[in-house]
């Protein structure tokens, strides 16, 4: 007698036996699609048979790069955006969402535009580096504090 094998019963075990059909990445890419659509608009001289791979590849390079030239700098797109966080004092903090929300811009691109600008004017990246060490030093002496104060609440014989 041929023994028969004996299924799962629950449908989670079935679910997870399943042998699931695997489709082909299919490219997405507007850029290429567009480059491929004027390389065969724009190669009167030979066709794409007559090219290898290779040269088709780096044909597409160069209509890509020709249709997209790079920006100068300050003004290209982000390639790697990093999250972090922002702490500043309650009125600097107001000030600046006034000021973003009336010129339709976010803190962040405001940061990275003020640091574009003083990175090129030395003088003004002087002033600024000024005003940030001291009120670093402020902030700093006020963490001092406010630490003192809490490790007093802890010592022995002080009960408020």
């Amino acid at each position: 007698m041929v023994e028969e094998q004996e299924q799962p019963l629950d449908a989670n075990s079935r679910l997870k036996a399943r042998v699931r059909a695997t489709v082909p990445p299919r490219e997405t890419s507007l850029f290429r699609k567009q480059a491929d659509e004027n390389l065969a608009v724009n190669d009167n001289l030979t066709t794409d048979d007559d090219l290898s791979l290779d040269q088709r590849e780096e044909k597409l390079e160069e209509v890509i790069q020709a249709e997209n030239p790079k920006p100068t700098l300050g003004t290209e797109a982000p390639q790697n955006l990093v999250s972090f966080t922002l702490r500043v004092e309650d009125t600097v903090d107001k000030g600046l969402k006034y000021l973003c929300t009336n010129e339709s811009i976010t803190k962040e691109t405001f940061l990275e535009a003020a640091f574009l600008a003083c990175s090129q004017n030395e003088q003004m990246m002087q002033q600024v580096l000024e005003i940030a060490k001291a009120r670093r030093q402020l902030r700093r002496s006020a963490g001092i504090l406010r630490r003192a104060e809490s490790m007093t609440k802890y010592l022995p014989g002080n009960l408020t």
